[in-house]
């Protein structure tokens, strides 16, 4: 039995955010390495805020770059792209990940299959508008659109 997508199904939000990593993983359609990767460096590259918003869209950039033809196809790929992702550039991310982080990715899925966050977010920085189309200024970063 899928046991996991039972629990995951059947569970509130609330419940939801308080489940095993593994459990979320799952819900994102991901192995637990690259859903704990993913935290680890959503918690670094937000290191301007703690803003659930901020972290969102960063997961949603992530998120957006593996579906994109311009980006590897994998969580993997994308955050170890040379040049992309500084807190990952000199290999594996070592910054703890706070449930915050974990929830971003899911809250992003969630957004992004609603339609409320642009298939097209691919880009964010802490210094300005230097690539494709602004979006907006989040928390400590500013995103933009291809």
């Amino acid at each position: 039995t899928d046991y996991m997508g039972i629990a995951w199904n059947s569970a509130t939000d609330e419940t939801r955010r308080e489940l095993p990593l593994e459990f979320q993983a799952y819900a994102c359609g991901m192995t637990a390495s690259e859903f704990e990767y993913m935290a680890r460096t959503i918690e670094a590259e937000s290191d301007r805020t703690d803003s659930m918003e901020g972290k969102i869209h960063i997961a949603a950039v992530i998120l957006n770059r593996v579906t994109a033809g311009e980006f590897p196809n994998s969580i993997q790929g994308v955050l170890d792209q040379s040049g992309q992702f500084t807190t990952t550039s000199n290999g594996w991310c070592s910054t703890p990940y706070t449930e915050t982080s974990r929830w971003a990715i899911v809250e992003a899925q969630r957004r992004l299959a609603e339609g409320t966050i642009p298939e097209n977010l691919l880009y964010f920085n802490s210094i300005g508008y230097n690539y494709g189309t602004p979006y907006g200024y989040i928390d400590g970063n500013y995103f933009m659109t291809a």
